[in-house]
């Protein structure tokens, strides 16, 4: 899927970061280690299986839940990858795709075709296999 990164770091998205870090999309792993330079299983470490999103099947208006990968946190709730001192994300240019194509300022409209991909992507045998060899949040 190709879409536009974000760059907003105003207090609103940032806020966003203290609370709950974004969800991985498949093959956001592989580049984030890449970026740091660590081990793979060193990189697994600071991430985990999160209970994910809440999705509603239009067909059926049944709603139900996809586990999702997601940054650990700080014993402050903040996301492990948020520089206290900066409030800067120090993994920005790999930033999980649940980071890096939302921000606040997104009407539903536009968050739409993003959050419609990721759910689906999420979704797939190798994502949730990799989901399942994390620490529960």
């Amino acid at each position: 899927m190709t879409l536009p990164r974000t760059e907003c770091a105003c207090a609103e998205c940032v806020a966003c970061c203290k609370r709950q870090p974004g969800p991985l999309a498949p093959g956001d792993l592989e580049e984030i280690t890449g970026f740091l330079g660590l081990p793979a299983d060193e990189v697994r470490a600071l991430f985990v299986a999160s209970r994910g999103t809440l999705v509603m099947d239009r067909r059926t208006r049944r709603t139900r839940w996809i586990g999702s990968i997601t940054p650990a946190r700080k014993p402050n709730g903040s996301c492990i990858f948020l520089d206290d001192a900066t409030e800067r994300c120090t993994i920005h240019p790999v930033a999980p795709f649940g980071c890096a194509f939302f921000d606040t300022h997104m009407t539903a409209a536009e968050a739409a075709p993003a959050s419609s991909w990721l759910a689906q992507a999420m979704e797939t045998p190798l994502y949730q296999a990799l989901r399942r060899l994390l620490v529960a949040a």
